[in-house]
């Protein structure tokens, strides 16, 4: 009998101490187990530039202990928890190896997650109610879901409100919907708290790390990453190959692209919702900065995030019904960013298991569906390394995986 093979989604943005602890308490519950992590592509879920590139974090993963590191294409990393969690999960599945599925918590309330998952499965006529009603009095719509299971399971809405839970959720509903019978790993989250900037844990967030990087305070950074992961940070650093954020440069070319659109031709934008365009129009006429702008369309209805997503959309020319497309579609090829010697040795079974495609090179995919998917990931991969003083716009085409160990 094979040993178990289990799943990781995640950002590393960058791979910290706290990852460090969740993957080496992965391994203590499923000892020999081989680890399978997909990882973000160029943006982030909270609709951001990734802090380093997507091979750069891989090979962080691979250097603390991950064997096989596959990629989430923007399409699906740079979106909601649902559909995030969906194409990562997609991916997994399609190694035909996944057999756990690994994941962080930030309480231990695992217990009531079934009965969640159950609500939002069958949704009774009287949390559809409670749904429609939340929503009618702006909420946005993750908003108004944790209200309405509030109202069925107390406590439920401030559980929820925290990201790990809020995506443990995500994986636990999109497995029952899709028959994935993965067995679920809930490691309990230790250290500071998802978006905490302070370094008064043990284990900084990697909001914090980024904070105090970007402020010049490097040693103090460092001190939050294993010291193979912080000397390849300090590697890209040398290199103009860490992305700060949205830097002037962005707010330039998203204006500009506002500048020269109609209400029109941005409802034809992904996650433009209705009305939203207008907005968007005239606060781009009267405001500065980027951060202003978003201080000023991020509302009850459209948090950060939403309105964040929203602008990588417009600048990478993610359109509404491709948008559609790859929620009902899904991936439709696996990436490979890297592997060691016993990743290459899953990868190698595989080509009998997987059920779809693999892809370890930018090449070109027959069908028009994966085709747009590809092309998304190029215009992703080339904005990201405009915002970066050493970056290379042929970065992508040319990246092959990288093997490490014997």
């Amino acid at each position: 009998m094979e040993n178990p093979v289990v799943g990781i989604v995640a950002e590393y943005n960058p791979f910290h101490l706290g990852h460090a602890h969740h993957l080496k308490a992965t391994k203590a519950r499923l000892p020999g187990a081989a680890v399978v992590a997909v990882l973000s592509s160029h943006f982030v879920q909270r609709g951001e530039p990734a802090f380093l590139d997507k091979w750069t974090r891989a090979e962080m993963a691979l250097s603390e202990g991950v064997d096989l590191v596959l990629g989430l294409p923007t399409a699906f990393s740079c979106h909601q928890a649902g559909i995030f969690a969906a194409g990562a999960l997609d991916v997994l599945w399609g190694t035909g190896l996944v057999t756990h599925l690994s994941f962080g918590v930030e309480d231990d309330g695992e217990d009531s997650m079934d009965t969640i998952v159950g609500i939002l499965m069958h949704e009774p006529p009287g949390f559809k109610q409670s749904l429609r009603r939340h929503l009618e009095e702006g909420h946005s719509f993750v908003e108004a879901r944790s209200l309405a299971l509030e109202e069925w399971i107390p406590g439920a809405a401030a559980r929820l409100r925290r990201p790990n839970n809020n995506l443990a959720l995500a994986y636990r509903l999109h497995a029952r919907r899709k028959g994935y019978p993965f067995r679920f790993l809930a490691v309990p989250r230790k250290g500071a708290a998802y978006h905490d900037p302070s370094f008064t844990e043990g284990l900084p967030s990697a909001t914090a790390i980024r904070a105090h990087w970007l402020r010049g305070d490097r040693a103090q950074a460092l001190e939050g990453l294993p010291l193979r992961s912080g000397a390849l940070l300090v590697r890209e650093a040398d290199r103009g190959r860490v992305c700060g954020g949205p830097l002037p440069l962005w707010w330039a070319l998203l204006r500009h692209i506002l500048d020269r659109s109609t209400p029109e031709e941005l409802r034809e934008s992904a996650e433009m919702a209705e009305g939203l365009e207008h907005k968007l129009l005239k606060e781009a006429r009267e405001t500065r900065d980027y951060e202003q702008f978003l201080q000023r369309t991020v509302s009850r209805r459209y948090p950060r995030s939403r309105i964040q997503r929203l602008c990588v959309h417009l600048l990478l020319r993610h359109d509404h019904w491709f948008n559609r497309a790859t929620q009902r579609l899904g991936p439709s090829w696996i990436s490979v960013l890297g592997a060691n010697g016993q990743g290459r040795k899953l990868l190698r079974r595989m080509r009998q298991t997987a059920t779809l495609p693999l892809f370890s090179r930018f090449a070109c995919p027959p069908d028009p569906y994966s085709r747009g998917i590809l092309a998304l990931e190029g215009r992703a991969s080339r904005l990201w390394e405009s915002l970066v003083p050493g970056g290379d716009p042929e970065r992508e085409p040319r990246s092959r995986p990288l093997m490490t160990g014997p």
